[in-house]
C-alpha cells in the first residue's frame, strides 16, 4: 500500500477516535476513563458508523483521482482535458494568435498543450518558436511532446532534438530527464542513474534534486534485487 494512503489513514484515525469516545459516553453516560463497560444500541452504530466512513473514504477517493505523486515515468495522451486547463489553452491560442511572433505566448500555449496531454499541438507550437530562436530548453521540450505523442518511443526525430538540444546545453535539463525516464522505463537502471547523476552535478538549481535522489534510490533497489535473483 502507498505509504502517504497509510498516512492520510492513520491522521483521519486521529480525528474520528475521539469522536466514536464522545459519542460512546454520550450513549452510555459513562466516565471516559470506563469506556470498557460501554456498550452501543444498533441504531447507537448507525451515525457514528456513517460518519468514519465518509471521513474515511471520502479523501481516498479524492487522493485515488489526484494523488498521483509517484507516477513520474507514466506519461500519457489525455483527450478529456480538464476545462480549467482547456481555459488555459483558449487564453494562451488566443495571446499567440494576437501576436504571433511572440516567444512568451507560444511557449506558454505549448506548455499549455503538454499541460493537457496535445503533445501534437505543443510540437507544432514549439515548432513555431523554434522558427523564431533555435533554444536548448525548447527542443527538450520538444523531444519530451515527440516522445510522449509517440507513445513514448525514441525515435530517430526525439533523438534528433535530444541531440540538437544536448549540443546547445550538455546538462539541458528535460533532455537528460527523457533519456533518464526512457532508460528506467527499458529496465537499463544504471545508465538512467548516470543521466540523473549528470543533472545532479551540473549545480542548476531548478531541478528537483530529492525527486532525482528518490529516483535514483529506486533504480539501485531495482539492480540490486536484480543481482539477488541472478545468483539464486
Amino acid at each position: 500500500m502507498n505509504s502517504l494512503v497509510i498516512a492520510i489513514v492513520v491522521t483521519l484515525m486521529s480525528f474520528i477516535a475521539p469522536l466514536w469516545i464522545l459519542h460512546l459516553r454520550a450513549i452510555n453516560n459513562v466516565d471516559t476513563r470506563d469506556l470498557k463497560s460501554a456498550t452501543l444500541t444498533r441504531d447507537g452504530w448507525k451515525i457514528p458508523s456513517a460518519m468514519t466512513a465518509t471521513l474515511l473514504l471520502v479523501p481516498l477517493l479524492i487522493y485515488s483521482q489526484l494523488g498521483r505523486f509517484n507516477e513520474w515515468d507514466k506519461g500519457f495522451i489525455d483527450e478529456n482535458i480538464d476545462y480549467l486547463i482547456a481555459a488555459d489553452i483558449n487564453k494562451n491560442a488566443q495571446a499567440a494568435s494576437e501576436t504571433p511572433s511572440n516567444k512568451i505566448a507560444l511557449l506558454n500555449l505549448a506548455y499549455a498543450y503538454t499541460e493537457g496531454g496535445l503533445y501534437r499541438e505543443s510540437v507544432v507550437t514549439l515548432d513555431k518558436l523554434l522558427a523564431i530562436e533555435t533554444d536548448a530548453e525548447v527542443l527538450g521540450m520538444k523531444a519530451n511532446a515527440l516522445y510522449y505523442r509517440d507513445g513514448r518511443d525514441m525515435s530517430k526525430e526525439v533523438a534528433d532534438a535530444i541531440s540538437q538540444a544536448l549540443a546547445l546545453d550538455p546538462n539541458e535539463v528535460q533532455s537528460l530527464l527523457l533519456m533518464a525516464t526512457h532508460a528506467y522505463l527499458n529496465r537499463d537502471f544504471q545508465q538512467a542513474i548516470v543521466y540523473w547523476q549528470q543533472l545532479l552535478n551540473s549545480d542548476n538549481p531548478s531541478i528537483n534534486r530529492a525527486s532525482i535522489n528518490n529516483a535514483i534510490l529506486k533504480a539501485e533497489q531495482k539492480i540490486a534485487n536484480r543481482i539477488v535473483t541472478a545468483s539464486e
